[in-house]
C-alpha cells in the first residue's frame, strides 16, 4: 500500500510540472521513501526484539546440601508460562519477552519442600539456581485396618465415545508440554485408602510419557492446594495403535494415600516429560481424553501456576479405586491401626514397588551419579546392596529399620538408578570412595553400615580406610578375596560361564553386566590380618547354606576383634529376604544393644 501511494503521487507530479521540476521531485520522493523504509525497519526490528523468544536455563537444588531437587513445578503465577525441572533438577524456562512483566511472580513447588515465590526481577538478578527448603511437615504414618473396607470406584476410565477440546492441542511455539495438567472432580466417601489409578491416554506419536498424579482439595469448584505428602510419578509407554486402547492402571497402595473428611477431591495428571517418536515433528499435544457429560466439566491448565480452565460437557477419563470405610466403626482416633511398615510386611509386593522407584535424590560423583532414598529419622544407617542389585533388595528391611534410624539406601555405581560413566573395570576401592563422597555430600560425619554381599565387601574396605566415620557395621555374606577358597566352586563356575557369554556382546547393558561379573571373579583383595585394626562393633552374618563358605565367614569374624558371628539356620545368601524376621531381629538387637562380642 505504501508503494502504491507513492507511485500515484509520482504520476501526479509528472503531469503537473516540467522535466526539471520532475527530477527534483523524484529526488525528494526517493529521500522520503528511504527515510520511511528506515523508520519502518526500526519499528519492525524493535517490535521483533521485544517479542522474541528467550530461554533461561537453571537448576533446582536443596537449600541445605545443594543436591538436585527433581520434578519441581515452575511457573509464572496466573500465566501459561512455565516448565518442570528434570530428574537432575535441570530446567529450561522459555517465554516471549512481551509476555512477562517485572511485576510478575514466579513460583517453584515440589512435594516435600516449601513453595518458593519471588518477583520476576529478583529471579533474574539472583541467577537461575533456585534453592528450596524442605518442608517441616513430616510424612505421617497411615493407619490401615486389617479389613480395609468396601472396594469402590470413583470416576470413569473408559467410554465408547470420546473427544478432546481443541485447546488441548494449542502449544505455544516458545513452550513445551512440561507442566500441562488436566483434572477431574470426584465425589468420594469421607474415609478412603487409595488402591489404583486408572486412566485413558492419547499416546500416539510418543515413545514415552512421564506423569505425576496429584490430588487437590476443592474450593468453589476449583482445585486448590495439594493434599499429597508423597510424589506419585510414573512412566507410560507410547504406541501407534489405532482406535481405543485399554486404560492404564497404576498401583497406588505403596504410596499409602489415606484421605479423610473430604466430600470431593480433584484428581489431576501433569506432564513431567515427553519423548517423541523418532522423526516426528508434528508437535502433537498430549492429552487425557474425555467423554460427553452434559452436567459435568473437566479442568485443565497450560502450566502449573496458570489458572484452571473449565471444559464444559466433559468427563475426563480418570478414575480411582479405593477401599472405603464409610460404615466402619473403627477410626484413627479410637483404635491402633497398622503402621506403614507393618502393612508392607503383610504384603511384601508393596515393598518392591515402594523402594528404588526413582523418587529419590541424586549426588554427583566422579564420572557418575549416585541415587539414594532416605527414610525415617535418627542416627544414620547406610544400606549397601549386592552385585547387580539395587535399593529394592532391602525392601524387607527399610520399613522396620526406619522406625528407629534414619535409613539411607544407596544404589551402587552403575546399578539400580545410579549412573557410571567410566568404562574401566569396577573395584571396591571406587565403591568405597563413592560412599565417602555420599557421606560428605549429605554432611554425615559418622554412620552405621549394613552391607550385603558386594555391599559387605565395600563396608569392610571402608572400615579400613575410614574407621573414624563409623559407629557400627553389619556385613552379610561378605568375602575378603575371590575364588573357590572363599566362594562355593559351583558359584564360581556359574559366574565364569556368565562372563564367557558376555564377552562378545557390545551393547552397553551387556558390557556393564560383564564388568559386574568380572568384579566377582577378580575382587576384592583384603588382607585378613588388616581387619584386626577395626575396633568398632561388627555383626558378621551368613546363611547356613551361603554361597560364601562357612570357614571363610569364620575367618572374617576371627580377625575382627570386636565382632559377633551369626549363622542363620537353613538360610542361604538371601537370608534378608527369605528369613526376614530372624535377620531383622538380629540387626536391630545388634544396633540397639551393647558392644558385646561372642569371643
Amino acid at each position: 500500500m505504501v508503494k502504491s501511494f507513492f507511485h500515484d503521487e509520482l504520476i501526479d507530479i509528472i503531469g503537473a510540472h516540467n522535466h526539471k521540476l520532475m527530477l527534483h521531485s523524484v529526488s525528494s520522493f526517493l529521500r522520503i521513501k528511504a527515510y520511511l523504509l528506515v523508520l519502518i525497519t526500526v519499528l519492525i526490528n524493535g517490535s521483533y526484539s521485544y517479542a522474541q523468544s528467550v530461554s533461561l536455563k537453571g537448576n533446582t537444588v536443596d537449600q541445605h546440601n545443594s543436591l538436585p531437587v527433581p520434578y519441581v513445578s515452575i511457573g509464572i503465577v496466573n500465566k501459561p508460562i512455565g516448565t518442570v525441572s528434570d530428574s537432575l533438577g535441570r530446567y529450561t524456562l522459555s517465554y516471549l519477552q512481551s509476555e512477562v512483566k517485572h511485576t510478575d511472580t514466579i513460583a517453584f513447588s515440589a512435594i516435600g519442600y516449601r513453595s518458593l515465590r519471588m518477583d520476576w526481577n529478583t529471579f533474574l538478578k539472583n541467577g537461575q539456581v533456585v534453592k528450596l527448603a524442605e518442608s517441616p511437615h513430616l510424612l505421617k504414618s497411615v493407619s490401615i485396618s486389617a479389613k480395609p473396607g468396601k472396594l469402590k470406584n470413583y470416576g470413569r476410565s473408559s467410554a465408547g465415545i470420546i473427544f478432546f477440546p481443541a485447546m488441548y492441542k494449542n502449544i505455544p511455539k516458545t513452550s513445551d508440554e512440561k507442566g500441562r495438567e488436566q483434572a477431574v472432580m470426584l465425589k468420594i466417601d469421607k474415609d478412603i485408602f487409595l488402591r489404583k489409578l486408572n486412566f485413558s491416554i492419547n499416546r500416539k506419536n510418543f515413545k514415552k510419557i512421564k506423569l505425576r498424579m496429584n490430588i487437590y482439595a476443592v474450593r468453589d469448584g476449583l482445585p486448590v492446594q495439594s493434599i499429597l505428602h508423597k510424589d506419585v510419578i510414573f512412566e507410560v509407554a507410547g504406541n501407534t495403535k489405532v482406535g481405543m486402547q485399554a486404560p492404564e492402571s497404576i498401583d497406588l497402595k505403596p504410596y499409602q494415600i489415606h484421605i479423610q473428611g473430604r466430600k470431593e477431591i480433584a484428581v489431576a495428571l501433569a506432564i513431567l516429560d515427553l519423548e517423541a517418536r523418532e522423526g516426528d515433528t508434528s508437535k502433537t499435544a498430549f492429552f487425557i481424553p474425555s467423554f460427553p457429560g452434559p452436567l459435568r466439566s473437566s479442568l485443565y491448565r497450560m502450566k502449573g501456576e496458570a489458572q484452571w480452565q473449565k471444559v464444559s460437557n466433559s468427563n475426563l477419563l480418570v478414575a480411582i479405586e479405593a477401599s472405603s470405610r464409610k460404615n466402619a466403626s473403627r477410626t484413627a482416633d479410637n483404635a491402633p491401626g497398622e503402621s506403614e511398615a507393618e502393612t508392607i510386611q503383610h504384603d511384601t509386593s508393596l515393598a518392591r514397588l515402594m523402594y528404588g522407584n526413582s523418587n529419590g535424590k541424586r549426588i554427583q560423583i566422579e564420572d557418575g551419579e549416585i541415587y539414594y532414598e532416605t527414610y525415617g529419622k535418627g542416627s544414620p544407617l547406610i544400606l549397601l546392596h549386592g552385585n547387580n542389585e539395587s535399593i529394592g533388595s532391602f525392601r524387607n528391611q527399610i520399613g522396620p529399620l526406619s522406625q528407629y534410624y534414619k535409613v539411607i539406601a544407596i544404589d551402587t555405581r552403575g546399578q539400580g538408578n545410579s549412573i557410571n560413566k567410566k568404562t574401566s573395570a569396577y573395584n571396591y576401592e571406587q565403591f568405597a570412595k563413592d560412599l565417602e563422597d555420599v557421606m560428605h555430600a549429605l554432611s554425615i560425619k559418622k554412620a552405621s553400615l549394613l552391607g550385603w554381599s558386594d555391599g559387605g565387601n565395600t563396608a569392610l574396605l571402608f572400615s579400613l580406610r575410614h574407621p573414624e566415620r563409623l559407629e557400627k557395621m553389619i556385613v552379610v555374606g561378605a568375602n575378603l578375596f575371590p575364588g573357590p577358597d572363599a566362594i562355593e566352586d559351583k558359584v564360581v563356575q556359574l559366574f565364569e560361564k556368565r562372563r564367557d557369554s558376555l564377552l562378545h556382546q557390545a551393547d552397553p547393558e551387556s558390557r556393564n553386566r560383564l564388568r559386574l561379573t568380572e568384579l566377582i571373579l577378580k575382587e576384592p583383595h583384603i588382607r585378613a590380618a588388616a581387619l584386626s585394626t577395626v575396633s568398632i562393633p561388627v555383626l558378621v552374618v551368613a546363611g547356613q547354606f551361603d554361597v560364601v563358605k562357612k570357614e571363610h565367614t569364620e575367618l572374617i569374624h576371627s580377625h575382627l576383634k570386636n565382632s559377633r558371628l551369626e549363622i542363620i539356620p537353613d538360610g542361604d545368601h538371601y537370608s534378608p529376604l527369605k528369613q526376614t524376621e530372624t535377620f531383622n531381629r538380629l540387626v536391630l538387637d545388634f544396633l540397639n544393644g551393647a558392644e558385646a562380642t561372642d569371643k
